[in-house]
């Protein structure tokens, strides 16, 4: 089992957290973007794993652990705004996005942001997780008004997804720290529609998704292919909804090979638009 890693927050930032002791001599880096309810702790064993040397970042959304006090954003498009501000810092050279479920809709809107003002230079890949397509009218089948459940049909929908963190809502206290987070995360993804017009990605695309994912299927998955002129590829893995936590092996030895052509090319690169 790797040691557990010590998160540091960027001292300018508290939206962006990397784990384990800083690595400024890395050739890339790796930004994690969290599910709905999740937080950038969700990555922080990732911090000690090889990831083909490059530097393990995470997104740290307003309204849990640090920043538990903060109120949450309007809408996925507001979000994305301020990312891709807060971002920009961490651009320096080469860098691949890793998206899980709402995360990799909010990577996509921070990847189209960059595009269109000439600054996605230096993101070679996209990867989106468990996440249906934008264009897809159902991005997440079965969840359309989560947000407006209940306590217990909602933490029941989170068990049935198989969130690492379901279990931990039997207990009232957490509940009461964890499900806000979770329903307004649910709030804005369900609200999100893209916006039209912008140039299209011209970043590599990658799709992972479980094959037990009864929330988005292998075909929604596939049709990200229609959301860039790069390469598309699709990769499907053993589990559900949360495979990454059920088969963690599995996602690091793809990611590993994502991360591979990042950290090998001239760093020169990351400077282009």
């Amino acid at each position: 089992m790797a040691p557990r890693q010590v998160a540091a927050t960027r001292p300018d930032s508290p939206w962006l957290r990397t784990f384990g002791p800083p690595r400024p001599a890395a050739p890339a880096r790796l930004v994690c973007f969290p599910h709905a309810g999740g937080a950038a702790s969700y990555f922080r064993d990732w911090g000690g794993r090889d990831l083909a040397g490059a530097e393990v970042w995470a997104v740290q959304y307003p309204g849990r652990e640090s920043r538990i006090r903060e109120g949450f954003p309007p809408d996925l498009h507001t979000l994305a705004d301020q990312i891709t501000e807060e971002l920009r810092g961490l651009l320096d050279r080469p860098t691949v996005f890793f998206g899980h479920s709402m995360g990799a809709v909010v990577g996509y809107e921070v990847l189209r942001r960059l595009t269109a003002d000439g600054r996605a230079g230096a993101v070679l890949h996209l990867v989106v997780s468990g996440c249906g397509a934008p264009q897809r009218v159902r991005p997440f089948a079965g969840q359309e008004g989560a947000h407006l459940l209940d306590d217990d049909r909602l933490v029941a929908l989170l068990k049935e997804l198989g969130s690492g963190n379901a279990g931990l809502l039997d207990d009232p206290d957490m509940r009461s720290v964890f499900l806000p987070a979770v329903r307004d995360d649910y709030r804005i993804v369900q609200s999100y529609v893209p916006r039209a017009g912008g140039p299209l990605l011209r970043t590599d695309v990658t799709a992972f998704v479980g094959r037990q994912d009864e929330a988005v299927g292998v075909g929604d998955a596939g049709a990200w292919a229609g959301a860039t002129r790069g390469r598309f590829t699709l990769r499907t893995f053993p589990g559900g909804h949360f495979y990454l936590g059920e088969h963690p092996d599995h996602v690091l030895h793809a990611l590993r090979e994502v991360l591979r052509p990042a950290t090998t090319i001239d760093t020169g690169r990351a400077d282009e638009s």
